[in-house]
């Protein structure tokens, strides 16, 4: 093998098939199927980090080992070994997990995905024959179905990702190629397709097009007839309103055999097809396969009529999703520690092939530390998971409920919603259609579900005096255990027979093999107290904090102040370098201890480098810190780690928003900072963190900290973009009263603003007021910054009651007030809002004059994201002057930019399809007009901005019509 980095054979990868590698031209086989599964995992996400946890999933098909984490990392060493990466330039080591570099010319996929956009660029520009050929080349380099032969439900989703972007490829190629009056040429290609997709609707109105324009009527017909039987069979559904009219227009003898060819916007040719629209990339991805159930643990014991209760529970191996029977809801409640969550893993891993469309599972955190789960936060957490883009989940509980349950319809998912608060905690969670099951695990009886949902309540109590004995024997070994079978039955009863104490008893026992099992029993008489953390329903256990004691005593100094700090961490879990911060340690050294608190079952990993408590171990830990660390040490560490989270959480604000003003400057750092090299590092770690940085910032509140909570909330803002908007309004909320309580104005200025802004695009009243008293604060301390932000807000809120005078005052005070001031982001903000009002009020040639320096400012300041809303307006200003030619060139730059936004799509992309609609519909395009209207109404909807989505259809219903009044074909 090489070394000399030079001299290494080119690695090139192919995906679009066999999974393959070629080194210098050179097939270089994989030995060993999880090695390529491993490589196939992060070839399906190129350029970007992939779990660790995700890539345990890929390499193992059936339940991963207790070495999962370990056999991973060796098959990346072998792996980076096989391909010469010794210097591992190619698989990179991330924070979460790895990732794999490489280039366009070295996977076939991208090199697909970029000759792809190429000949949509040609088609744009008017070359058709040039975008069939490029676009050819591409569908050229496919080898069969992706991934073909790796199989594993976690490799499914993205292989069916790629096979529907080739089926894709292939529609848009037959439709320019019917364009062109290729349909002779065509018609044998869609037959086949057709036969392999028989539920396709675009390839089916291809294909009975191009039958018609070779004089095939009958056998066009035919094509109609066949499909309208498969819809109805397979799916209850007739075709779409476009086959239907195609249809209508072949039996009335309007069609023609042949087409003449016009030209488009930008000298692009078309058909009277408006007949055959070239298809768009379809809006959502194919729907992934998760499989999201924790390990489960090798030995479970007892417990086998909850497991048959729950057996029963099973819809039947042939009921068909929307057979009629309900959706199967069971509530497994009982006390702390009694082993709900075990045996709902355990049942869920027995049974998860019965629903193969996927098992999701999460923890509510309705008992335990900091804040319970929000339906809102499963809610984004699920649907990323079924393959909604991030960017696409809609903001609030009932639009994400709704697409929720969408995504359900006719599937067979197992949903395992682990330690719930309440009713009203789980309902938003609940699928609409039959084929799925819910299996809930509560403290509480969730007598809510049990009433109105029908739900099958199932109560666990502590194990049978047999089942906890078995489970003791099988730790200690039945030789042991038949020597001393009255000290077996004195562990039972001191441990109450509670699952997790009894497995921590016996596991000291099976350490101390020299240590009799009475003297165990002894120790634990003479220990005669209770953990408060058990429930109100069983009389507290002496011996629960004993057995918590046994494992904690066996701790070395730093190990045991580690697992005493880790009780006063506010989230619930914990990375290595924020458990470092806690505990003022390097990371390196702080990784150590946490590995050998996990060795000792006191806490557990969840993923790299991440860990978490049991609520009784955290509630123990908790109690210890307090009874044993001075409050100075308590405090001093609280300290460390929120400096942590803020400093942190600020670096990777900058990241994300590199143009933005920030009040809060020159944060203290803490004493090991946490790099965060790059955008998509800093989107990673926020993401991973979310939970905990609320958390962080509630608990700041909640005791005082009131610096530490003004200062978290002004890094934040990257809640917008995953459309967090709740989330928002109560941190924002909850930090009011510590900046009042500081007595600093412009910290409430910036709160104000911070909530004002979350409000105002829920479009509620209660924004105005906010904004209102942000900006008098601001104008009262001379922060040039708030003060432009909160006109800004207070400006788009006008202009959304339609008071359009008063948004124009405040538009252009801030445009005073932007210029020269920071990197040019305000004045470029200003300009554009100006530019949308002045359009708005009809002033055309003013909305284009804001409008363009509005882009140039974008442009020089690298902000895509606001030159596509620029560029937008411009367009509308050009539809104003009657150029919409002019617009058409705009509007397209303005959707290509937004299509690579990272925000919320309503304003960067939604909006500049909108506008271009109305340039295409002018110059006669209805088909592509429909077409983005109805891609923006997709994104409003998913926001939850129905209003706008409304609009957007009604633009479709009235504005679709040929000059002689019928509907266009593909509209």
């Amino acid at each position: 093998m090489s070394t000399g980095r030079e001299r290494a054979p080119r690695m090139e990868f192919q995906v679009l098939g066999p999974l393959e590698v070629r080194a210098g031209g050179d097939r270089l086989p994989v030995p060993g199927a999880r090695r390529r599964r491993l490589l196939a995992g992060l070839l399906t996400a190129p350029n970007s980090p992939v779990p660790l946890s995700r890539l345990i999933e890929t390499v193992f098909e059936d339940e991963p080992p207790g070495t999962a984490v370990k056999q991973v990392r060796n098959c990346v060493s072998v792996l980076r070994e096989h391909l010469d990466d010794s210097e591992r330039r190619l698989i990179v080591t991330e924070e979460c997990g790895y990732r794999i570099r490489v280039g366009e010319s070295q996977l076939d996929a991208l090199r697909f995905t970029a000759r792809l956009a190429d000949s949509r660029r040609h088609a744009d520009e008017g070359r058709l024959d040039q975008a069939v050929r490029v676009i050819r080349s591409a569908l050229a380099l496919w080898r069969g179905p992706a991934l073909d032969g790796l199989g594993g439900a976690t490799l499914s989703g993205p292989a069916a990702r790629l096979d529907e972007q080739r089926l894709a490829a292939l529609e848009l190629c037959a439709g320019w190629r019917l364009e062109l009056g290729q349909h002779g040429d065509v018609v044998d290609e869609l037959s086949g397709l057709v036969s392999e997709n028989p539920l396709r609707e675009g390839l089916h109105a291809q294909f009975i097009t191009a039958l018609d324009r070779c004089g095939r009527r009958a056998e066009a017909l035919h094509a109609f007839h066949r499909l309208s039987t498969s819809l109805a069979h397979e799916l209850g559904v007739g075709p779409g309103a476009g086959l239907r009219r195609l249809h209508e227009q072949i039996l009335a003898g309007d069609s023609q055999p042949s087409r003449t060819r016009s030209r488009r916007p930008g000298g692009a040719v078309s058909g009277t097809a408006g007949s055959v629209p070239a298809p768009r990339p379809p809006a959502a991805v194919a729907p992934s396969v998760p499989r999201q159930l924790p390990h489960t643990i090798r030995d479970f014991t007892g417990r086998e009529g909850h497991v048959e209760a729950l057996d029963a529970l099973l819809p039947p191996c042939g009921q068909e999703p929307g057979s009629g029977r309900a959706v199967v809801i069971s509530a497994l409640d009982g006390s702390g520690g009694v082993g709900k969550t075990t045996l709902a893993v355990h049942w869920a891993h027995r049974v998860q092939h019965r629903f193969p469309d996927g098992t999701l599972h999460t923890d509510l955190r309705g008992y335990g530390p900091g804040r319970p789960a929000t339906p809102d936060e499963v809610l984004e957490d699920f649907l990323v998971a079924l393959g909604v883009p991030p960017a696409a989940v809609p903001a609030g509980t009932g639009a994400r409920s709704g697409l929720f349950r969408t995504m359900l319809a006719g599937r067979r998912v197992l949903i395992v919603l682990d330690n719930a608060c309440a009713a009203e905690q789980v309902r938003p969670l609940l699928p609409g259609t039959t084929g799925c099951m819910v299996l809930v695990t509560s403290r509480d009886s969730m007598s809510g579900l049990v009433v109105t949902e029908a739900a099958h309540r199932l109560t666990l109590d502590v194990l049978r005096p047999s089942e906890a004995a078995a489970l003791v024997i099988g730790v200690i070994g039945p030789r042991r255990a038949a020597a001393e079978p009255a000290a077996v039955d004195g562990l039972v009863r001191l441990c109450a027979r509670l699952p997790l104490a009894l497995r921590i008893a016996a596991g000291r026992a099976a350490a101390h093999q020299h240590l009799a099992l009475a003297d165990i029993v002894a120790e634990l008489m003479e220990e005669n107290s209770a953990l408060d953390a058990l429930s109100r329903d069983q009389d507290p256990r002496a011996a629960v904090r004993s057995v918590f004691a046994w494992s904690y005593d066996r701790l070395t100094p730093p190990q045991a102040h580690l697992f005493r700090h880790l009780g006063l961490h506010p989230g619930p879990d914990i990375s290595t370098a924020a458990a470092a911060a806690l505990v003022h340690l390097p990371p390196r050294e702080t990784r150590v201890l946490l590995d050998a608190l996990a060795d000792a079952h006191l806490i557990v990993p969840v993923a790299r480098d991440r860990y978490r408590f049991h609520d009784l171990l955290r509630a123990y830990a908790a109690e210890l810190t307090h009874h044993r660390d001075p409050r100075e040490d308590r405090h001093r560490s609280l300290e460390a780690v929120l400096t942590w989270y803020t400093h942190t959480a600020h670096s990777a604000d900058r990241h994300v928003y590199p143009t933005c003003t920030r009040l809060t400057t020159g944060l203290p750092a803490p004493l090991h900072p946490h790099p965060l090299n790059d955008r998509d590092h800093a989107w990673t770690w926020l993401t991973a963190e979310r939970t905990n940085l609320v958390a962080a910032l509630h608990h700041a509140v909640d005791h005082g900290l009131d610096d530490h909570a003004v200062h978290l909330i002004d890094a934040l803002g990257f809640l917008v973009l995953t459309g967090a908007w709740e989330d928002r309004i109560a941190t924002a909320t909850a930090a009011l009263r510590a900046a009042r309580r500081t007595g600093r104005r412009e910290h409430e200025a910036n709160v104000l603003l911070a909530r004002g802004e979350a409000l105002a695009h829920l479009r509620r009243p209660e924004a105005e007021p906010d904004l209102t008293r942000a900006a008098g604060l601001a104008r009262d301390v001379g922060d040039i910054h708030l003060q432009i932000a909160a006109r800004t807000e207070l400006g788009q809120v006008k202009r959304l009651q339609n008071q359009l005078t008063e948004a124009l005052r405040h538009f252009e005070e801030v445009l005073a007030l932007s210029r020269g001031f920071g990197p040019g982001r305000w004045e470029a903000v200003a300009e554009g809002n100006l530019a949308d009002l002045h359009a708005d009020l009809g002033n055309h040639h003013q909305a284009i004059s804001h409008g363009t320096r509005s882009a140039r400012l974008r442009r020089l300041i690298g902000d895509t994201d606001g030159e596509a809303c620029a560029l937008a307006v411009v367009a509308r200003g050009r539809q104003g002057t009657g150029d919409h030619h002019a617009a058409l060139v705009h509007g397209r730059r303005a959707v290509e930019l937004g299509r690579a936004s990272i925000g919320c799509h309503d304003a960067t992309l939604a909006r500049p399809l909108a506008v271009l609609a109305t340039s295409l519909h002018h110059l006669g395009y209805a088909a592509e007009a429909a077409a983005c209207w109805q891609e923006a109404a997709g994104i409003y909807t998913d926001r939850g901005m129905h209003a706008d989505a409304d609009a957007m259809r009604r633009h479709i219903r009235e504005n679709t019509r040929s000059p002689d009044g019928s509907p266009h074909l593909g509209t």
